[in-house]
C-alpha cells in the first residue's frame, strides 16, 4: 500500500499536468519501482489518483512493455523480438533462454533470480538481436551461446551478492529513494 508521503509525492507530480490522467505512466512506474511489479493495490491507488479506470490503466500497462503486472526475477532480460531482431535470430536466442532456465518466457526461475521477456523494439536494430538487462545494460548481436554466457554471468553476480553481509536486508529496502540517498552519501545502495 502506498504511504501518505508517497501519495503526496504522486499528487505533487500529477499537479504539473492539466489533467490528472496525464500522470498515469509516472504513477505506474512509481508503483512498479516500489513493489517490483504493478500490484492490484497499486493499480487501485493509481486509479484513484488519476481518475482512470483499472481497465484504462491495464490498457496502458499492456501497451508499454516495460510495465508489468506480474512479479519478475531479480534480473530481467528483455529480448527484442521485433522484425529486425527476429530476422537476425531472436527466436533462437529466446529458445535458448527457455532451454537454459527451464521456464517459459515471462516466468521467474525457481530461485527468483531471472525472468526472460520478449520485448517490442528496443531501438537497437543495428545490434540485432538485442537485449536490455535490468533496464540499464544492453547486449547486442546475441546468439544462443551469448545468452548462455549472459545467464552464467548473472548467476555469478548473484553468487557474489549472496556472499556480501546483509544481502537480504539490502534487497528488502532498496527503492529509488534509498538509491538516491546512498548516492548522496557516496555509498552503494
Amino acid at each position: 500500500m502506498l504511504t501518505v508521503q508517497e501519495i503526496a509525492h504522486l499528487n505533487a507530480h500529477i499537479a504539473h499536468y492539466p489533467e490528472k490522467r496525464a500522470g498515469a505512466i509516472y504513477c505506474l512506474y512509481f508503483v512498479q519501482d516500489k513493489y517490483g511489479y504493478i500490484t492490484k493495490e497499486g493499480l487501485d491507488s493509481v486509479s484513484k489518483l488519476t481518475h482512470l479506470s483499472v481497465t484504462q490503466l491495464d490498457e496502458i500497462i499492456t501497451f508499454y512493455t516495460l510495465l508489468r503486472r506480474r512479479p519478475v526475477g531479480r534480473n530481467v532480460i528483455r529480448v527484442c523480438d521485433s522484425i529486425s531482431c527476429h530476422t537476425r535470430g531472436a527466436q533462437h536466442v529466446l529458445a535458448a533462454a527457455r532451454d537454459i532456465t527451464t521456464k517459459e518466457l515471462g516466468e521467474m526461475t525457481n530461485d527468483g533470480s531471472v525472468t526472460v521477456l520478449p520485448s517490442i523494439c528496443l531501438g537497437l536494430c543495428d545490434r540485432a538481436p538485442a537485449a536490455l538487462i535490468n533496464d540499464d545494460r544492453v547486449e547486442g548481436e546475441l546468439t544462443p551461446e551469448k545468452m548462455r554466457i549472459l545467464l552464467s554471468q548473472l548467476a555469478a553476480e548473484e553468487m557474489e551478492l549472496a556472499k556480501k553481509p546483509h544481502h537480504r536486508s539490502m534487497i528488502a529496502i532498496l527503492t529509488p529513494q534509498t538509491e538516491t540517498i546512498a548516492s548522496l552519501l557516496g555509498e552503494e545502495a
